[in-house]
């Protein structure tokens, strides 16, 4: 998997990425205001988001942010490429390091709906610390 920051608010991969976005299978569990959202994720110093690749072929997306020493996460992996692994290799990538941010626990959210996440979350060694209304907080510390 290669591993791509966007940068800046001309990154050509934009629109490929806002129309998954809007996928109902992908807008039930996530959604994003397109009108401020990528100003914020290429001006705030501890946000990052990444571009993932496999063979030139735009296959996912994560979004990071980096809170003293906390890592908060959101995967998408694009509807064609689910079910292949695609997520458990990512997430192994960031526990391992591989986007070099310092951090000693990933936290993520998840909606109580999307059983795909939350298995996948879990499989890797997530726990559930906190449950708000539909979201479920999952948390994976370095040991």
């Amino acid at each position: 998997m290669i591993y791509r920051l966007i940068k800046d608010l001309d990154d050509a991969d934009i629109p490929l990425i806002l129309s998954v976005y809007k996928q109902p299978s992908i807008s039930q569990f996530i959604s994003i205001d397109a009108e401020n959202y990528w100003k914020y994720i290429t001006s705030t110093g501890n946000v990052y988001f990444y571009k993932i690749y496999k063979d030139d072929v735009l296959l996912a997306t994560i979004h990071l942010e980096l809170v003293d020493c906390v890592l908060y996460m959101s995967v998408v992996v694009f509807p064609e490429y689910q079910k292949q692994g695609i997520a458990t290799t990512i997430l192994k990538d960031i526990q391992a390091g591989k986007t070099g941010l310092d951090f000693n626990k990933i936290q993520v959210s998840i909606d109580e709906k999307n059983t795909a996440s939350l298995k996948l979350f879990e499989s890797a060694g997530f726990i559930c610390v906190n449950k708000d209304e539909e979201l479920l907080e999952y948390e994976y510390s370095k040991s």
